[in-house]
């Protein structure tokens, strides 16, 4: 099962380079806790225990 918040480092990470911009550093670290943030609330409100995986 992948957890919650691995599913929504792997969209924030998507939405990042969807929006591939020259960021510094520090920049990209608080764009990237920008989307991930309200994305884990949403798929923990949705999904409280996880998200099962098909085998």
């Amino acid at each position: 099962m992948i957890s919650n918040e691995q599913r929504a480092h792997d969209i924030a990470i998507a939405l990042m380079k969807d929006n591939d911009k020259d960021l510094k550093p520090i920049d990209a670290y608080h764009q990237y806790v920008n989307y991930l943030l309200p994305i884990l609330r949403e798929i923990n409100k949705d999904f409280p225990h996880g998200i099962k995986e098909n085998p």
